[in-house]
């Protein structure tokens, strides 16, 4: 009988072992920032792979959460966030766009707040929509 817990034993130690090596190697999504209401996040992984998740107004009586992920260097990412803070002073009939990897986020000023629409390069369709204040764009670059 204590040969057969000895087994026993040796099993449960061995596989609790190899899982704990699984997820150790496993990279997490590292949050750079998000909206104060939680609607928008933007994740890295590694060096340049982020996460671009929000809630699409687009849908506006659903709560839909898209996600796109594109590759891209913290200069691509430094680009957008100015690109957005500049957006503000644009006047409010004109609107403007800037392209990174296979998405193209499109930029209207409206009062106090920008709306971003991103489109898909490659179907140039529009995936969805969000507004922006000033201070959501600073939380969301981690800029607080």
């Amino acid at each position: 009988m204590k040969n057969i817990y000895l087994i026993i034993l040796s099993f449960i130690c061995f596989y609790s072992h190899s899982q704990y090596e699984v997820s150790e190697g496993e990279q997490r999504w590292q949050v750079i920032g998000s909206k104060e209401d939680g609607t928008v996040f933007l994740k890295l992984q590694g060096s340049n792979l982020y996460k671009f998740t929000f809630k699409n107004y687009h849908y506006s009586n659903n709560k839909i959460i898209q996600s796109i992920y594109f590759n891209s260097t913290n200069t691509d990412i430094t680009n957008l966030n100015n690109f957005l803070l500049n957006s503000f002073d644009l006047t409010e009939s004109v609107s403007t766009s800037l392209k990174i990897d296979k998405y193209e986020f499109q930029v209207s000023k409206s009062d106090d707040y920008l709306k971003v629409n991103i489109i898909s390069n490659e179907s140039k369709e529009s995936i969805g929509w969000m507004p922006f204040t000033k201070k959501d764009i600073n939380n969301l670059f981690g800029k607080y």
